[in-house]
Order: C-alpha cells, then sequence, then structure tokens
C-alpha cells in the first residue's frame, strides 16, 4: 500500500469496504432466502404429517394410513417416501410405507429422540446429485407417542431456483458494486483526489523553481480554504524568497543569489557546450560623488545606475549587485563579441547618465571573462575582476576582455605614465603659482612637507605612508588657487565672509587633486588638514581619532610654520618660545597632543633647518 498513490489507496479502501458490504448483503439474502424456503418446506410437511396423524387418531387403521401414504405418493411427484413407525412387540418398525420392501423393518437408531421425546426432526441434504428433506414427526395416540411418521421429499427444483435466484442476487450486487465504484471513484476524483493532486502540482511547480499560477479550484470548502491558505503560503514565500535574493536599495540580485546563478549557468554551458561570459563593473569616481554629493545622493545614482544595466541586457540575463558600487551580469550562451556589444551599450549609457554632474561625472568600467574559452569555473570571477581593474587603469570608462588584458595594458602603459606625469606636473605647477600668488608662504609648502616626514617617521609609520604625508604636506594649499587675491592677501583680520571663503580651500584642493589616481591616499589628509580634536575646525567638523593621523600632522607643523613665518596680518613671525606656547596651549583642541609632543621632542632642529634654508 505504500506504493500506492494516494488515488489508488482511497479507491483499493473504499473497493474494499463496498466489495465486503455488498458480500455481506448477498450472503445475509441468501442465508435469509434458503432459510425461508425449509422454513416453508418444514411447514408443509408438518401439516401433511399432522393431517396424517388426525386420520391415523381417527381410524386407527395402518391401511389407512398406507392408502393414504400411496395417494399421497402418486399425487405428489416430490414426495420420495412415507414411513410410519409403531412400536410392534416392543419394538418399533416400520408400520406403513410407500416402499413395501421396507415394512417390519426395525427403526433407525436415528430416530430414537422423536419416539422417546416426541421431538419433530427436520433434515436437509443432497445425495447423488438430489436435494431432499427429510421430516420425521411423532405420531401420537390420545397425546401420547406411539410412534413415528417420516416423510421424504425432492427439493431439487426449488433449491435450483433458489441458487439461481442467489446467483442473480450476486451478479446484481456485483453490478451494483461496480456501479457504486465507479459512480464513487469519480465523486473522489472530483471532490478529493484531483483537488489533492493539483496541490501536490502546484508544490511540485514551486520546487522546481518554476513560475506559480494562482490555484482556483472548485471543490469541497474545505479544500477550497486549503487552496487558498496555499496561495497566501506562496506569496509569502515568494515574497522572502525574493527579498532573500535581492539588494535592497537597488532591486538586483544580490551577491548568494549570483554565486548559486554563476554554478548553474557554468553546469548548463558544460552541457550545452556553450561559452558563457561574466560581466564585472565598477562604477568609477563613486567615492569622490558620495564624498562631494552625499550617501543619498549615491544611492540615487547606484539605483539609476541598476536600471540602465537592466534596461540594456538580455531578457535572460542576469544582473546582481556584488557589492557597494559592483555589479556583476551573467549571460549564458554568450561569445565574447556580443558580451562586449552589451557591455558596450551599457559603458555608454552610464557615460551619458553621469555627466549630469559637473564636479563629479559618472562612468562605469567593465571586465569581462568567458567560461571555460578564458578560464576555469573556479577562476572565473576573479579574472573578470582583473579585466575590470584593467580597465580601470587604462583610464576607466572602457571595457576590457579578460582575453585582450595583457594587450590593452602594454599599449596604454606608456600613455597612463606620460598622462599621469602631466597631471602631477600640473599640480605641482598648481602649488608654485599658488607660493607667486601669495608671497608670504614662500616654500611654505615645501617645509609643511619637510616637517610633517620627520614627525611622521618619529611617529614609527611605515616608509609608504611617510611619503604619502610628505606629499600631503607639499600639496595642501593647494585649494588656495581657487581663493581670491583680495583675501589670500589681506593685511589684518578677515571678516567673516572673507574667512567662510578662506575656508573653502580643503576642498577646492580636493576636487583638484582627485582627478589623479596616484593621490587618491593622501586626499584625506588634504581635506581634513584644518580640523580640530576639539570639533570645531573644518570643512566637516571632525572630532579627535575621526581625522586621519596625516590630516593631524599636517594640521601641526603648517600651525607652527606659519606662526614662525611673515603673514600679512602679522608682519613679524612669532619666536620659537612663543609658537611652542601657542602648540602646548592648543594641545588636546586645536592640535592633536601626541603629535605635538612628538614634534615638540624634534622642534629645534627643524626651526635650525628652516632658518638656514630661508636664510
Amino acid at each position: 500500500m505504500r506504493k500506492l498513490s494516494l488515488q489508488a489507496k482511497i479507491i483499493s479502501i473504499f473497493t474494499i469496504v463496498i466489495i465486503l458490504t455488498i458480500s455481506t448483503i448477498v450472503l445475509q439474502g441468501s442465508h435469509t432466502l434458503r432459510n425461508a424456503v425449509k422454513e416453508t418446506y418444514v411447514s408443509q410437511l408438518k401439516g401433511i404429517t399432522t393431517a396424517i396423524n388426525g386420520r391415523y387418531e381417527e381410524n386407527r387403521s395402518i391401511n389407512d394410513v398406507q392408502q393414504t401414504f400411496d395417494y399421497i405418493k402418486h399425487r405428489e411427484e416430490k414426495v420420495l417416501e412415507l414411513n410410519l413407525y409403531t412400536a410392534i412387540e416392543g419394538k418399533h418398525q416400520v408400520a406403513a410405507s410407500t416402499d413395501r420392501s421396507k415394512l417390519g423393518n426395525d427403526t433407525e437408531q436415528v430416530l430414537a429422540p422423536t419416539f422417546n421425546e416426541g421431538k419433530t426432526m427436520v433434515a436437509h441434504f443432497e445425495e447423488n446429485g438430489v436435494f431432499k428433506v427429510r421430516l420425521v414427526s411423532p405420531l401420537l395416540e390420545d397425546g401420547v407417542v406411539t410412534g413415528a411418521i417420516e416423510l421424504l421429499l425432492d427439493n431439487t427444483d426449488d433449491m435450483k431456483l433458489v441458487n439461481q435466484r442467489i446467483l442473480f442476487t450476486m451478479v446484481g450486487g456485483l453490478a451494483v458494486s461496480i456501479i457504486l465504484l465507479v459512480v464513487l471513484w469519480f465523486s473522489i476524483r472530483r471532490l478529493l483526489v484531483w483537488p489533492l493532486m493539483t496541490l501536490r502540482e502546484a508544490a511540485l511547480t514551486i520546487q522546481q523553481g518554476k513560475p506559480y499560477e494562482e490555484l482556483e479550484l472548485n471543490a469541497s470548502q474545505e479544500i477550497n480554504e486549503v487552496a487558498h491558505a496555499f496561495n497566501d503560503m506562496v506569496v509569502n514565500l515568494e515574497d522572502r524568497y525574493y527579498k532573500s535574493i535581492t539588494d535592497p536599495l537597488t532591486g538586483a540580485f544580490n551577491s548568494a543569489y549570483f554565486k548559486h546563478k554563476l554554478a548553474e549557468s557554468i553546469q548548463d554551458s558544460k552541457k550545452t557546450s556553450e561559452p558563457m561570459a561574466l560581466l564585472f563593473c565598477d562604477v568609477d569616481n563613486f567615492k569622490k560623488l558620495n564624498d562631494n554629493e552625499g550617501h543619498m545622493y549615491g544611492d540615487k545614482v547606484l539605483k539609476e545606475i541598476t536600471n540602465l544595466i537592466l534596461d540594456n541586457v538580455r531578457s535572460t540575463d542576469i544582473v546582481c549587485r556584488y557589492g557597494g558600487e559592483e555589479f556583476v551580469v551573467i549571460m549564458p550562451a554568450t561569445n565574447s563579441e556580443k558580451a562586449k556589444v552589451v557591455a558596450d551599450q551599457i559603458r555608454n549609457k552610464v557615460s551619458i547618465h553621469g555627466n549630469k554632474s559637473v564636479l563629479t561625472p559618472i562612468t562605469i568600467s567593465i571586465g569581462i571573462a568567458l567560461y571555460p574559452d578564458d578560464t576555469d569555473e573556479e577562476n572565473i570571477v576573479h579574472l573578470a575582476d582583473q579585466a575590470m581593474y584593467t580597465a580601470k587603469g587604462l583610464g576607466k570608462n572602457r571595457v576590457i576582455l579578460a582575453s585582450e588584458m595583457n594587450i590593452a595594458t602594454n599599449k596604454e602603459y606608456q600613455r597612463k605614465l606620460v598622462d599621469q606625469r602631466w597631471i602631477f606636473n600640473t599640480v605641482l605647477s598648481l602649488t608654485r603659482a599658488v607660493e607667486i600668488k601669495d608671497s608670504y608662504t614662500h616654500s611654505h609648502s615645501e617645509m609643511v612637507s619637510r616637517y610633517a616626514a620627520t614627525v611622521a617617521s618619529s611617529m614609527g609609520l611605515k616608509d609608504e605612508e611617510v611619503h604619502r604625508v610628505s606629499i600631503a604636506g607639499l600639496l595642501h594649499d593647494v585649494g588656495k588657487i581657487g581663493v581670491p587675491d583680495s583675501v589670500l592677501n589681506k593685511e589684518g583680520r578677515l571678516t567673516k565672509d572673507e574667512f567662510d571663503i578662506m575656508k573653502t580651500h580643503p576642498v577646492l584642493g580636493y576636487n583638484i587633486l582627485a582627478n589623479v589616481e596616484e593621490l587618491k591616499d593622501i586626499l584625506p589628509y588634504v581635506l581634513y588638514h584644518h580640523e580640530r580634536p576639539d570639533g570645531t575646525g573644518y570643512p566637516n567638523g571632525l572630532r579627535k581619532d575621526e581625522i586621519p593621523l596625516g590630516a593631524r600632522i599636517i594640521g601641526v607643523v603648517d600651525a607652527f610654520h606659519s606662526m614662525t613665518s611673515a603673514r600679512p596680518y602679522r608682519k613679524a613671525p612669532l619666536t620659537l618660545e612663543k609658537a611652542i606656547n601657542e602648540l602646548n596651549k592648543g594641545k588636546g583642541t586645536q592640535f592633536d597632543e601626541e603629535v605635538v609632543d612628538t614634534f615638540l621632542t624634534l622642534v629645534d632642529d627643524l626651526y635650525r633647518q628652516s632658518l638656514e634654508m630661508t636664510s
């Protein structure tokens, strides 16, 4: 039974129940019919024996009984034999019989209950294919048993009729059973099995990940309620599943779903022997966009870029947000030419859309790797990522195939060096221009760079970080190129509006330097070198450790060199002692304590060197 389907189990159970029920009814009816026939014969036979007994009591003549026996035998074909047993000389013998050969024979012992107790005995039996009824009734004289009357009757025809009726009943019962089973089968299938099978198919559809269509069953109220509950459950499950595989910000699939679908796509590629392409996309300048425009605007841009990608891929392609500003696109059954066409479409659309912000234009760099043409399933993501970084390294806003990485890298390397060298020289020229523009800051940037590098080294920073702090010190005031000369060279205290203009120079410097890839690590030092530990600095009011260490170092040495140099608002520089007092006074509020303490251990040598350079 366990191996049978639900439908087969239900039909089997009801078949057994119906067959047992009909069989019981048929057997009961057959038994009742047989008993009725037997009772009829017994009643008739009792009537005959009673009449014979009455005739005997009236005449007390054996001859008269014999004549009656012969007459009955002659008139009734079914009567096989009639016997009268009486006591003769103390023995019970056959006194009268339709079979003359039995006259005088002793009575069979089986008739003793009738002689001794006056019982009427009936027996039904079959002999040589003939159904017979045997009735033995007591012979009474004045209420006393004096003998017995035996009647043997042939009821073969009646029993055949009974058997025919029983057979008819059985055939009828079988026909009724079949009709009931058919009706029951259709009813159960319509009301129970079909709805349950429909629910089962719906469950299998969900299990196999196929699109789900809402169930509409016209079954019993209970099953309809189950169907409605199932629909609600599926909707809730689909909603939960969709949320579990979807990035909440952009609406694209998330990285967990990407890993699952990538494995599936690779398996499909193995089965079909068609290559699949993976696009690894990264939004260019996105960090600068967040810094300049804010994270809310950055989130808005990510949503728009997601829609641009979705609008420019095929319906069979899968777009996922890999993390941050990175997106991946799985392209089944795609060669390198088709993948590059789609990638270029995405790049062009993002480039056009990204021109909305002049300050931080948005573009996208895309790397493409193919399975199995370029790599195996373990390294396809890494290779596509490498291709994307190659695109970024070659100037951003471009598409690079993994197969052309080396060629593209070698081709663009020299151009990149030339471009970056030109940009760096331009930045240095701007620094010189600031010094020329502000006559009082002659060699200021160079001295801040030297001081900052010495302090950073003394504080145990690594050589790479010392170098970055040194470069930041050299470029920290580059933003002053955008400050009007009237403010920059004003003698005396600045007004509030003028000071507000002066406070823009860290942001201006940041924006100028942000276009140089090699300087991205020093941008926070340039942007935050006027922040203060007590939160009163600018441009963002950062506090204590929120300020990068490189910016805190530049803030201290910049202030010291400014105090010990001539300024438009202060013709005579402060002495070394007064400058040291100002640093100590500002520890913990304007200046970082650790940086000041380190700097003061070096200040004598640094101050002497600066005097030698300016003399």
